[in-house]
């Protein structure tokens, strides 16, 4: 069904899949498929489809089901191996068109995301807002649940109209990041569906955890795009015709005046309730977090910018971070830091990083720590410091290196 969608073209206005290079890893080697100019060590394989070409291990742009620029060509990445094993072809299929949809975005529409440095500054420690957001999301859940277009329309109306009171009371900067976020991966995963025949969204019962707005926003902005599917057909191609729109503006436009539905007195005072517990559990949480991390067993790796230049984000995982007090920040899964002396990557290890200005990223990182490591190998060729584990790579020139016991240090800049 997926390729059959892909193939009739119906899934976005302009938008081909079956046009765009994908790269897949499936645990042990990575297959190239549609790719004009593949890398050197791809080797075309007969074995699968025409055109395809493969390499043993993982090609090193792909880092997640994501995009990433392949032998200087866009192209969408897929790591099978992270997939659950239940998980049907169908599904990976349509996961794969997702991502496909993102080298589309980025080419068509460039305006059509958030700015992932706002993410660490949101204020996800207010109660208020966070009832608020609850309270539109069971909204948004009502609306796409209801049996007739009346009701649908009263509860998407309150959906906006608690958004609203809950984007006054914020910094634009934190609204323009939903909205530029629901239009990348919600309009995404609205393609998804699509592509897997899928009809109903699901909104976890219990909404989101305070820290998960990019989360959140694969689902709100797909709910907003199914009620325009509703109330204003064929309105993607407005939208590719015109970046300077937002789903929420245009849905309120098309809804305009009306009925509004109201929450009972008993679900507003829940949602407070729920609020201020998960506020408290956050604060605890990130306690624990830091915990476990500090007391996971293995080797122990501090990187330690002592002079000039800081280390700068060169890749992250947005899903898989957490900011756990000051200017330091929990990345779980993958991480890319580096500066003109040298290169850090990590995959599937956490990485606690600790700011060098009022941003806890964006500023540069002057402390890197890893913990739970295997037995890194390092060396020390012509004043350059190497290490190499398995998810892990560095390279600093003109950088010292220390190992204690399980702890090496590595100072860049020394």
């Amino acid at each position: 069904m997926a390729r059959a969608s892909a193939e009739q073209g119906g899934l976005w206005p302009g938008f081909d899949p079956l046009a765009v290079p994908l790269a897949i890893f499936d645990g042990e080697r990575t297959t190239l498929f549609r790719h004009p100019a593949p890398p050197a060590g791809f080797v075309q394989d007969s074995s699968d489809a025409p055109g395809a070409f493969v390499q043993a291990g993982r090609f090193e742009a792909i880092t997640a089901n994501s995009s990433a620029t392949i032998g200087g060509v866009p192209s969408a990445t897929l790591m099978v191996g992270q997939a659950p094993a239940e998980a049907l072809p169908l599904n990976l299929a349509a996961v794969a068109i997702h991502e496909s949809f993102h080298v589309f975005q980025r080419e068509r529409h460039p305006g059509w995301m958030g700015n992932e440095a706002d993410l660490f500054t949101y204020p996800t420690d207010s109660v208020e807002l966070l009832a608020q957001r609850r309270l539109e999301t069971d909204a948004l859940r009502r609306a796409l649940a209801a049996d007739d277009e009346a009701e649908m329309a009263c509860w998407a109306r309150q959906a906006l109209a608690m958004r609203g009171q809950r984007y006054a009371r914020m910094d634009s900067v934190y609204s323009a990041y939903e909205r530029g976020t629901e239009l990348n991966e919600g309009l995404a995963t609205y393609v998804e569906m699509r592509a897997a025949g899928r009809q109903a969204l699901e909104i976890p019962p219990e909404e989101f955890g305070p820290t998960q707005l990019r989360r959140r926003a694969y689902t709100t902005g797909a709910a907003l795009a199914l009620l325009l599917d509703r109330f204003q057909p064929g309105w993607p191609a407005a939208f590719n015709a015109n970046d300077d729109q937002t789903l929420d503006e245009a849905l309120a436009a098309r809804l305009g005046t009306g009925s509004v539905c109201e929450f009972a007195a008993a679900d507003v005072a829940e949602a407070e309730r729920q609020a201020s517990a998960d506020v408290a559990r956050l604060s605890q949480e990130r306690e624990r977090q830091l915990a476990r991390f500090e007391e996971r067993p293995g080797w122990k790796l501090v990187i330690e910018v002592v002079g000039g230049e800081p280390l700068w984000p060169q890749g992250f995982d947005p899903l898989n971070v957490e900011r756990v007090g000051g200017t330091r920040i929990l990345h779980t899964r993958y991480l890319c830091l580096g500066n003109s002396s040298g290169r850090l990557e990590v995959l599937n290890h956490a990485a606690l990083t600790d700011g060098s200005g009022p941003h806890p990223l964006f500023n540069g990182i002057r402390v890197v720590e890893l913990t739970g490591l295997p037995e890194p190998e390092l060396s020390r060729a012509q004043g350059t410091v190497t290490l190499k584990a398995e998810g892990l790579t560095l390279a600093f020139k003109g950088a010292s290196a220390q190992r204690r016991g399980e702890v090496i240090t590595v100072r860049v800049g020394s």
